[in-house]
């Protein structure tokens, strides 16, 4: 069973409207919404994990019942259930330069490279993000043995069975256009989302990205242009 932490993070009033929203599109869109996804960049610092951090805090604090909410808010979660009745699981995979630990400021001691290499079991490595129903899957410390885990009959199993205990299942990984990881995670995930910096990231080092991905069997569910701002004022911009 994991471990329940107080919120590490929150977002704020705007921001939860933008991540709403894109959970929405995501996972809330007929015929088929996806059960998992895959984010990434093409390259570095491009905002890939922030996305996916948010957008799991999004879908979990949606998952709160009104009936949840209130000044026994703790002593529920306290008395949750299994973590496998959560709803949302948030994994880092980007074990090359890890960030979820540290931008939900939870630690990142046993995670899912231990699982990978067997060094520990599944509900071991979880933890519950309090209040709401994130489960987080770091890292964890076995990230300078990347050759050796990132092998799709090592990795396939787990994410089948994170994506049978949870509704939603959402992963951060390495840059597309700099290690093969996200082409390697994306025939395992139902829909890629590609981060891109709206003022930085050429075309075409976005449409290399998703070409590796889509090489790799993933489908691109769609694209987040990261750090976009309005070009002429909003007033204007809303008559455009």
């Amino acid at each position: 069973m994991a471990q329940t932490q107080l919120a590490a993070a929150e977002l704020a009033p705007q921001a939860e409207e933008v991540f709403t929203g894109l959970w929405t599109s995501l996972f809330q869109t007929p015929p088929t919404p996806p059960k998992s996804v895959l984010v990434c960049s093409s390259d570095r610092r491009e905002g890939s994990t922030t996305v996916a951090c948010g957008l799991a805090l999004a879908g979990a604090r949606g998952a709160i019942a009104p009936e949840h909410s209130g000044e026994d808010q703790d002593d529920q979660i306290a008395e949750a259930a299994p973590v496998a009745d959560g709803r949302v699981v948030l994994v880092d995979f980007n074990l090359r330069s890890p960030g979820v630990g540290g931008m939900l400021n939870i630690a990142n001691g046993t995670g899912i490279s231990n699982v990978l290499v067997g060094q520990a079991e599944l509900d071991g490595a979880l933890q519950r993000i309090g209040p709401g129903n994130l489960n987080v899957l770091t890292a964890g410390n076995q990230c300078r043995r990347v050759l050796e885990i990132f092998q799709a009959n090592r990795i396939r199993p787990i994410l089948e069975q994170l994506q049978q205990r949870y509704e939603q299942v959402i992963i951060d990984t390495s840059p597309a256009n700099h290690y093969p990881d996200a082409q390697i995670l994306a025939e395992v995930v139902d829909s890629v989302v590609l981060v891109a910096h709206c003022r930085q990231t050429p075309r075409e080092t976005l449409l290399l990205a998703r070409r590796r991905i889509e090489l790799g069997g993933g489908k691109v569910a769609g694209i987040v242009l990261n750090k976009r701002t309005y070009p002429i004022p909003r007033f204007v911009y809303r008559r455009v």
